[in-house]
């Protein structure tokens, strides 16, 4: 790796039990860090979630997930979840907001820290897979063991919560977009 900086070959050193790299000639160090990413829970006016099932070239192929992907650099949280709908799902949504923030660490080697977020669907229009997804469509939540198999462990973390809340609280607990409480769904 080259430094952002000056453009010097970078060199490996430890910093405390982990291994950088920096550059010899002006110091700069170059962090690695969590790739920023979205996911979003898609519900429909039968309270069904949208999932979409991964292609052949995908980490994880042939399973499902959430609509999901990184957050590309200029672009907010809020229009990255419309895009990625959009583009795996062929659907137009808005999000209501942030439900919760994950972590993933993927055999592949690559970690991200996920903004999960809450959008409704108040169409009639079925899903279009896209992208990198093959397949898409609906699913209840009654039986969590019906669903199909899911790709990442945190989508199941975030639709069990989801689940969970919806049943316990008659709605989930959310911050909207513009950071005030509210309560319900």
């Amino acid at each position: 790796m080259f430094c952002v900086k000056c453009g010097t070959a970078c060199e490996d050193f430890m910093e405390g039990e982990t291994i950088r790299q920096r550059c010899p000639k002006c110091g700069h160090i170059h962090y690695k860090n969590p790739y920023p990413c979205i996911a979003a829970i898609v519900v429909n006016k039968k309270g069904e979630i949208l999932l979409g099932k991964r292609g052949a070239k995908s980490i994880y192929p042939f399973k499902w997930c959430l609509p999901c992907g990184y957050i590309e650099y200029g672009e907010t949280y809020v229009e990255a979840t419309v895009r990625e709908v959009e583009e795996e799902m062929g659907l137009h949504t808005l999000p209501d907001g942030i439900i919760n923030v994950v972590s993933n660490n993927f055999d592949n080697g690559v970690c991200s820290l996920v903004v999960v977020m809450l959008a409704h669907y108040d169409g009639d229009k079925d899903p279009v897979p896209g992208d990198d997804i093959t397949e898409a469509g609906w699913f209840a939540l009654d039986d969590m063991n019906l669903l199909p198999p899911l790709a990442f462990s945190a989508d199941k973390f975030i639709i069990s919560k989801y689940k969970r809340m919806r049943e316990e609280n008659g709605g989930i607990t959310r911050l909207t977009l513009e950071g005030h409480r509210v309560d319900g769904v």
